[in-house]
């Protein structure tokens, strides 16, 4: 009876380690599977970040290019102001 006893216990055994192998695939995979997820929301978050600092930076240029484009431009009606002036300090002093 005391052999009985050895080969159910060694039965239970063989069956509670497929259950537990079994177990264990499914859910290695499943949390293979959750890592995967979470490594594309992880890469998709640092695109859009990168996006979002390349798109802050053009509109940082074109700012730039604005605020330098405006200065060019007062400057040039400063300069059309003074040729005027002296255009007309030129007939008033020719006339």
């Amino acid at each position: 009876m005391d052999n009985g006893w050895i080969i159910l216990g060694i039965i239970a055994l063989l069956f509670l380690s497929m259950y537990f192998y079994a177990y264990g695939t499914t859910n290695y995979a499943i949390k293979k599977e959750e890592k995967a997820r979470q490594r594309q929301l992880a890469e998709a978050q640092e695109k859009e970040q990168r996006l979002k600092a390349e798109m802050a930076e053009r509109q940082k240029q074109r700012e730039e290019k604005y605020r330098l484009a405006n200065e060019r431009s007062l400057e040039i009606k400063k300069e059309l102001k003074r040729l005027e002036q002296l255009k007309q300090k030129h007939k008033s002093l020719s006339a």
